[in-house]
């Protein structure tokens, strides 16, 4: 089973980070595949920086997030900014930008907004098993099994 891990990084409380992925042009919260032997906290850290170019600290976990359909587990974090610099338009990011929680954009990674949801209530350490029965995510599996 796959793991992944994601980082709600917010600003001043408010505004919240997200990363315009280069492979599918959605809104996406920084963050990606654990490697083997990392830790998801410290995969949450590597991919935030390599992704926005921050460097950030992990404040609490708000859960796991398992997707049986897609074999995989996502891992999801609220983190803060300790440092670093914007990356814009990297190896896998297209954009930066902060957004408010109540106006995210319409296009993102399918489960991402229920998520930041989650995580903002001060969701804490949370198990939950998503259906993926949306539209993106029913396309997000057919380009997985075709391999593209």
């Amino acid at each position: 089973m796959a793991q992944g891990a994601f980082v709600i990084i917010q600003h001043d409380g408010r505004d919240i980070l997200l990363v315009k992925r280069n492979d599918i042009p959605l809104g996406d919260l920084p963050g990606g595949g654990i490697a083997e032997g990392e830790t998801p906290e410290a995969a949450a850290i590597r991919e935030a920086c390599e992704e926005t170019g921050y460097t950030i600290t992990i404040l609490r976990k708000a859960g796991e997030y398992e997707r049986p359909a897609f074999h995989d587990t996502q891992h999801v974090f609220i983190g803060a900014v300790t440092g670093g610099t914007p990356l814009m338009n990297g190896p896998e990011t297209a954009a930066l930008r902060w957004f408010r929680p109540n106006r995210l954009p319409l296009f993102m990674v399918p489960n991402r907004k229920r998520q930041v949801k989650d995580g903002l209530n001060g969701a804490a350490d949370i198990k939950v098993t998503l259906k993926d029965r949306n539209l993106l995510s029913i396309l997000d599996l057919l380009r997985r099994k075709s391999g593209k």
